[in-house]
């Protein structure tokens, strides 16, 4: 499995983890999304796509295994941005910002004339283990034309659900505030963007997924709320409308994996009360990419956990990272049976992609059998739109407009993930709620 096949599977993996609230978009989009994650490569000519390959190969030990040496290395691959703004050109600066729940920026734009029934908004959002994945929206959307702001992002149906969310849209150029509203009256600072040059405003707030937001309310200058956006609740997925299949497996990290055979047989990943991830154990598409090569695992690493199902007769699985420490995760076999084994385990590194990292499977002798390398990501950058007249603004909780550099985006420097941090992000202090 090359670097090209992880970054177009995570992009795929962050459009099935979306849907709509149709009675079956959920059910079609995430069978549709499932059954192509895994088929990844064979329609994409790679020579057409690669621009430019190079590795810096770092060997490891493995550790209690073959000692067999492990390689991380760092890709470069065309940029995701200039491709999307060759086909959708700005219309003024962009917007960056970090989404809170994969630590990777998110860059918006409008694109289009701005004539009536014209004008789209953008945006490019990342995974965080890579892949890319962008859409354009029309704004206004139809039949919302006399509203005075939109709700244009992808995540309010984002399932399984992250602790932190991030909510963005677009707005008229009166709105100088936005709030997320909870159901017992605690609202939640956002940020309203002023790209230079762009003929309406960007908004954003983040808030957490447990907070009980209801909607965003948008204010204007005198303190007028000018437009309400409800805030859906979250749409169970069908799995959970049947129970699981045979035994549940409880493992290491507090996590407990759970069987659901309708409308495909999917692990669900359990952490207390809620879905925290899955993956799909489906026959005829269980560990094999799009020409029917077997991979050797697929993982889920976030929040400090690391788990997912891996080859059968793997016994024990090595997180190994690029200085050489590891973690390690006994494997087990799924109780439901299916041909795979189980693990999870818990690590204490701020965030393994943006380093690169190999997993390592073993068997019970302790002889490595397989390992799987995931190189360093690199976090998306956007460039200041060509001829865009003057500086962005952002009007902060106080309403106010400040004025920021045009290559930051929003709030000025980036921070680790390589995004400026408008919307406050997961693992910071949240903006203090207020009451009314």
């Amino acid at each position: 499995m090359n670097d090209l096949e992880k970054r177009l599977r995570a992009a795929l993996d962050a459009r099935a983890e979306t849907y709509g609230t149709a009675p079956d978009a959920y059910a079609e989009t995430v069978s549709r999304a499932r059954r192509t994650r895994r088929r990844r490569l064979a329609l994409v000519p790679v020579a057409a796509t690669v621009a430019a390959v190079t590795a810096v190969a770092v060997f490891l030990g493995a550790g209690g295994g073959s000692g067999a040496g492990i390689a991380t290395g760092a890709v470069e691959e065309p940029d995701p941005y200039r491709r999307s703004i060759a086909e959708n050109p700005p219309v003024g600066e962009p917007v960056t910002v970090r989404d809170p729940a994969e630590n990777r920026p998110v860059i918006m734009w409008f694109s289009g004339p701005a004539a009536p029934g014209g004008l789209r908004f953008c945006d490019l959002v990342q995974q965080a283990s890579g892949g890319t994945s962008s859409g354009c929206s029309k704004v206004p959307p139809a039949g919302h034309e006399r509203e005075n702001a939109w709700r244009l992002d992808p995540f309010h149906s984002r399932w399984p659900r992250r602790p932190v969310e991030l909510g963005y849209g677009a707005a008229r150029p009166a709105v100088t505030k936005v709030e997320a509203v909870t159901g017992d009256g605690t609202r939640i600072p956002g940020t309203v963007h002023r790209p230079g040059g762009a003929p309406l405003a960007v908004w954003t707030v983040s808030f957490p997924a447990g907070a009980g937001v209801t909607r965003f309310e948008f204010l204007d200058g005198d303190g007028r709320v000018v437009q309400r956006i409800g805030q859906d609740a979250p749409v169970s997925p069908p799995e959970l409308a049947k129970p699981p299949a045979g035994p549940a497996a409880d493992m290491p990290g507090g996590l407990t994996a759970r069987l659901y055979t309708d409308p495909e047989r999917t692990v669900l990943w359990w952490r207390g009360g809620d879905v925290v991830g899955m993956n799909l154990v489906e026959p005829g598409h269980l560990l094999t990419d799009l020409g029917g090569k077997e991979a050797p695992v697929d993982l889920r690493l976030h929040d400090g956990l690391w788990y997912g199902v891996a080859r059968a007769g793997t016994a024990r699985v090595a997180l190994v990272f690029r200085d050489g420490t590891s973690a390690d995760a006994v494997a087990v076999a799924a109780p439901w049976g299916g041909g795979v084994a189980l693990f999870s385990g818990t690590y204490r590194r701020p965030d393994p992609y943006l380093e690169g990292f190999q997993l390592v499977g073993y068997d019970a002798a302790g002889t490595g059998i397989w390992h799987d390398t995931v190189p360093a990501v690199t976090p998306i950058r956007p460039e200041p739109a060509p001829g865009a007249p003057g500086t962005p603004e952002t009007s902060g909780t106080d309403g106010r407009a400040h004025r920021v550099p045009p290559a930051d985006g929003a709030s000025g420097a980036p921070d680790a993930s390589g995004a400026p941090e408008a919307s406050r992000p997961a693992g910071s202090p949240q903006p203090t709620p207020s009451r009314r």
